[in-house]
């Protein structure tokens, strides 16, 4: 009985609220969405800002879907302060932002109040385009109004884009998430990553500097926005980080925030500022950033030399090309290390041809060679080698013609490395026992993060060494002496631990594609070693 009178009681309380202040009741339990099949946004009309843009379908590490709002969920806030008051201020006494128009592809709200000296709109329009929006800020001043020098508003864009620091991957971790400044002048696209140890916690723009468009990135995540009319793309702004970090206290980067400022000249078109932009807001796929307005293409591999970036690009396209045949795209890199080889086969064939004759020369001339280095020394000794070598028509450096193998294979896997840091289709493509072929292998947890190697334990890098190894080990030049076999043993041992450690923090698609390499390379040598 006692239930039921509690019950009662606060059904009739909340009757009574509704009926005082209908409008925190409401605002308390309407979701304000604006949401197509690629974007979901959800407002706080407490602020008139985004305080959700997920992306469905699109899942991040806790299963849900990814939110580029996190991790304040204030995307777009107007922040600054008009006629004394703060605009918090102002919103707390006008109760809000409200509604002033809405269908399935557009909303706009407004805050205004007898006291305020300005109307303000802001207006979202869905884009046809993947991951795109339209947005729009009027401000409709006061007759009469004149701003004093204490009077500013500013657009904020982030902070952060949703990204959250990783743990446990050691000493490449900073590949793997991050947050960073990204914009395009006319010099071009350039990056910062702000509060890091040793960079800037601010970076100021100039409304003479010019830009393209701006925002923030993560590895796989980017909200960017570019001016829709000439009032918009003549606003200064400037990027910072925290110096005391809200939600990330020892990775500030991660809550950097970017400043439109806005200025405030109400003469102008009889009171009334408009400025447009178009946002994008989504995962940094290749197709989804050249279509739309703008053509955001150019954001991704920005960074690399000219030709570089063209290569990544074609690799791209390629995987992408296999992967419709093969499906995984782990089958794809091993397809595309086949492939490679085939390619490289004359160059590999004539390279390790010519080794096999530079040994067989070298066993030849052994005892020459012991006896010169047993009686001469300095200058001397180095000039009669030469000269050995030049008699049975043989270049001293010929034993190193395989090494063009892996100096041609280089520049293919520089790009692989950059494609694997930022293709947004190979995020959670899985492979065996790798979830992700983006990040290192994790076989399984060590229990401890240890320094340099981290939390778990990587097969592929150990694999990837021992391939290195053989394949190395295969053909090397005949040493002249047990001691000089001795030092090509340690330098072996050297090369693989090299590998090994620099390989460990990779993504383990590109150490499955240099161990893939390794074994064609082996299987090869081993051809080659045995034919007649």
């Amino acid at each position: 009985m006692r239930n039921h009178q509690i019950s009662l009681q606060l059904f009739i309380l909340l009757w009574m609220v509704s009926q005082a202040m209908p409008g925190l009741l409401l605002a308390a339990t309407e979701r304000v969405l604006l949401a197509n099949d690629a974007l979901e946004l959800e407002f706080d009309l407490a602020t008139g800002s985004i305080k959700s843009w997920r992306l469905p379908g699109v899942l991040d590490k806790r299963g849900e879907s990814h939110d580029l709002a996190l991790p304040a969920g204030q995307l777009l806030l107007l922040a600054g302060q008009l006629a004394g008051k703060s605009l918090d201020g102002w919103q707390d006494v006008s109760g809000g932002w409200s509604i002033a128009g809405q269908d399935v592809n557009f909303l706009v709200l407004v805050l205004e109040h007898p006291e305020l000296p300005v109307k303000i709109q802001k207006s979202w329009y869905l884009a046809e385009a993947t991951w795109r929006v339209g947005f729009e800020l009027n401000l409709e001043w006061r007759a009469g109004y004149t701003p004093s020098s204490d009077d500013r508003l500013a657009l904020l864009i982030g902070p952060g884009v949703g990204e959250t620091p990783a743990q446990g991957l050691g000493v490449g971790q900073g590949i793997y998430s991050y947050t960073e400044l990204v914009y395009s002048g006319a010099d071009g696209v350039g990056t910062v990553r702000l509060g890091r140890d040793g960079e800037p916690t601010e970076f100021l723009s100039t409304e003479a500097d010019g830009w393209q468009w701006l925002g923030l990135q993560s590895r796989y995540f980017a909200l960017i926005l570019s001016p829709g009319n000439e009032a918009a793309g003549a606003l200064a702004w400037q990027a910072s980080a925290p110096a005391s970090p809200q939600w990330y206290p020892e990775q500030s980067g991660f809550e950097s925030l970017i400043r439109l400022h806005l200025p405030l000249l109400h003469e102008e078109a009889g009171g009334l500022q408009r400025f447009q932009w178009h946002l994008f807001g989504g995962g940094k796929a290749h197709q989804v950033l050249s279509e739309g307005t703008p053509e955001l293409g150019t954001l991704l591999f920005s960074g690399l030399w000219s030709w570089m970036r063209a290569l990544t690009l074609g690799i791209m396209h390629l995987l992408n090309f296999i992967q419709q045949f093969v499906v995984s795209w782990g089958l794809s890199i091993i397809v595309l290390a086949v492939l490679v080889r085939l390619c490289m086969y004359p160059v590999a064939k004539n390279a390790m041809a010519a080794q096999k004759r530079f040994a067989e020369i070298q066993q030849r001339i052994k005892p020459e060679l012991q006896e010169i280095k047993r009686n001469y020394r300095g200058g001397e000794q180095s000039e009669l080698i030469l000269q050995l070598y030049e008699k049975h028509q043989v270049s001293p450096l010929a034993g190193l013609k395989p090494l063009l193998i892996v100096l041609i294979q280089l520049p293919i896997f520089i790009a692989l490395y950059h494609l694997l840091g930022q293709a947004f289709d190979l995020r959670s493509a899985s492979f065996l026992w790798m979830d992700s072929l983006a990040e290192p292998d994790q076989l399984f947890s060590l229990g401890y993060d240890l320094p340099f190697f981290g939390t778990y334990f990587n097969l592929l890098p150990v694999l990837m060494a021992i391939t290195t190894m053989f394949s190395i080990k295969l053909s090397p030049a005949p040493a002249a002496d047990p001691k000089e076999t001795g030092k090509q043993n340690f330098m072996l041992l050297l090369m693989t631990l090299g590998f090994f450690l620099l390989f460990y923090s990779f993504p383990s698609g590109m150490v499955l594609y240099w161990t893939m390499a390794n074994l064609l390379h082996f299987v090869h040598g081993l051809y080659v070693k045995h034919a007649n």
